[in-house]
């Protein structure tokens, strides 16, 4: 509104003659200002004649027969037109904002999901290095030696069962080290 009435007025921002900026305030007008009746003709001119001095558009200034009050009933009317259009056309741009984030939340669902459907990992393949108690040490065939490890693996293994007698020994173990 005030840029507006800054343009309006042709008022510079940096060397204000209407409208002055004050920081975290907000706005003060520096100029004169007259009251006018509206019925008075003789006021209407001079104020035409200033206005025309300072090469502003004289619209509000115009001379009228009717009341202030129904200037102001006019004012609203001419404005609650252009405000219903306004609300009107952001909801369309609001939904096509909303149902973006939803499509990327949905995607980004729904390709985990994919992944772990539709491919097979990989199957290990390994080979037996040692037997301890009757449970089978393995590794994998592409993992390099573990012989150096083998005496603490049966040594693991033998307190494992030697702990959980009453429990089921384990079926295999797999050391990657």
């Amino acid at each position: 509104a005030i840029s507006t009435l800054r343009k309006m007025l042709k008022d510079s921002t940096k060397s204000p003659e209407f409208v002055k900026t004050v920081p975290k305030r907000g706005y003060q007008l520096i100029c004169s200002v007259e009251r006018l009746s509206p019925f008075s003709t003789d006021s209407n001119t001079d104020v035409e004649e200033t206005a025309s001095e300072h090469e502003a558009p004289a619209v509000e200034l115009e001379a009228s027969d009717t009341p202030p009050t129904e200037i102001v009933t006019d004012t609203t009317a001419d404005l609650e037109p252009q405000v219903e259009p306004t609300k009107t056309q952001p909801k369309p741009a609001s939904n096509t904002i909303n149902w973006l984030p939803r499509v990327i939340i949905f995607l980004s669902l729904l390709l985990p999901v994919c992944v772990l459907l539709f491919t097979n990992p990989a199957e290990s393949q390994f080979r037996q290095i040692g037997e301890y108690q009757n449970v089978p040490v393995m590794t994998p065939v592409n993992h390099p030696q573990i012989n150096n490890w083998l005496p603490s693996i049966e040594q693991c293994i033998e307190r494992y069962v030697k702990h959980h007698a009453e429990d089921s020994l384990p079926v295999e173990v797999i050391a990657t080290g």
